[in-house]
């Protein structure tokens, strides 16, 4: 495979981030018995809804679905098998969940799960216990009433998690305007609702209702996962970089291209054209994303197999043979969205 295919996915990738990430898709799971319903359904707008198929409850909520314009909606209906779901889950193509009949707790374990195996997916709950997941968005809203009526927290994620999954990288869902909110309770805290990990709904000032902060449920920070990744626009930014590489790696790379030190650095520099392409809209364009091959993975995997690195060059590290292992590593700054505003003025 020569440079311009490699070059090509990438750069075709970074031209398209923008647009895909404002075409998310949203995957809801309902109860619903309704006579004529199918198990799966994927739905690209609310007129190819059939509403006669699901209950007026449930048609209310895919109307709220809509409302952000995803790309699509995938609805998946649990009746009796549940496990039908969690398998469909496993196969489908989604960015964001909204599963308001299904138990908070299995919906984090599954979201954490994914998450761990290298799955960029992300849902939507209402009032959990301490989810702790960048990957979970943790809705705390109670008293909600919308211009159609009175609706529960957990049946409003799919409305939060649609909006999500059609915003673009180049804005934040932070103070996202909710025109169809009337009305909901006030909070005595909203600053310690948020630190404690809670996307909370606020009135604006113009006497209608928004979103407060876009922060996910990510409440324990280490040094791998600072406070950017509460951030849920930076996550988002995360999940698609690692996405689109892993994908070009994929399709382009593994079984096709030999595993030596120039054709890592031939990856690395794709890779690097791709990080570019991002620079203004997801990454700081002020500096230095870059990727590399790695060190301290070459470093490990000789240790690993009993070379000892301890008198090597680090040149001699980095060219050494891998078997089909690949060590990379970036430093990459996100660009978040202005939230906070601070203005001294000098009489």
């Amino acid at each position: 495979m020569g440079l311009p295919e490699i070059f090509i996915s990438f750069e075709t990738a970074a031209v398209t981030a923008i647009s895909r990430s404002a075409r998310g898709a949203l995957a809801v799971v309902l109860t619903d018995a309704t006579e004529g319903g199918v198990a799966e359904a994927v739905y690209r707008s609310l007129n190819e809804v059939p509403e006669s198929a699901f209950t007026a409850a449930n048609y209310r909520l895919l109307k709220l679905a809509f409302l952000a314009a995803p790309s699509k909606v995938t609805v998946l209906r649990t009746c009796e098998d549940e496990n039908a779901v969690w398998e469909a889950l496993d196969r489908l193509p989604f960015d964001w969940l909204a599963a308001p009949t299904l138990d908070n707790t299995k919906v984090v374990s599954y979201i954490k799960a994914q998450r761990a195996a290298g799955r960029g997916v992300k849902a939507v709950v209402a009032d959990a216990n301490g989810p702790d997941c960048e990957g979970i968005v943790n809705l705390g809203v109670s008293g909600l009433v919308l211009d159609d009526g009175a609706i529960e927290a957990a049946g409003y994620t799919v409305r939060v998690a649609g909006l999500l999954a059609a915003l673009p990288l180049t804005r934040s869902a932070t103070y996202a305007e909710l025109s169809e909110v009337m009305s909901c309770d006030s909070l005595t805290d909203p600053d310690g609702e948020i630190d404690s990990g809670m996307l909370v709904i606020v009135s604006g000032a113009d006497g209608g209702y928004r979103l407060g902060r876009a922060v996910n449920s990510l409440t324990t920070l280490t040094p791998d996962h600072g406070a950017a990744f509460r951030k849920i626009k930076i996550v988002e930014g995360v999940d698609l970089i690692r996405k689109d590489i892993a994908s070009a790696f994929e399709s382009g790379y593994i079984g096709k291209v030999l595993n030596d030190y120039d054709n890592k650095l031939l990856l690395v520099t794709a890779i690097n054209a791709y990080l570019k392409g991002l620079e203004g809209d997801v990454l700081d364009k002020t500096a230095d994303n870059r990727c590399r091959v790695s060190l301290e993975g070459q470093r490990a995997y000789l240790e690993s197999r009993g070379t000892d690195t301890s008198a090597m060059k680090d040149a001699d590290i980095l060219r050494a043979n891998t078997g089909s292992e690949v060590f990379l590593e970036a430093n990459l700054t996100f660009c978040d969205a202005m939230e906070d505003l601070s203005l001294v003025i000098s009489m």
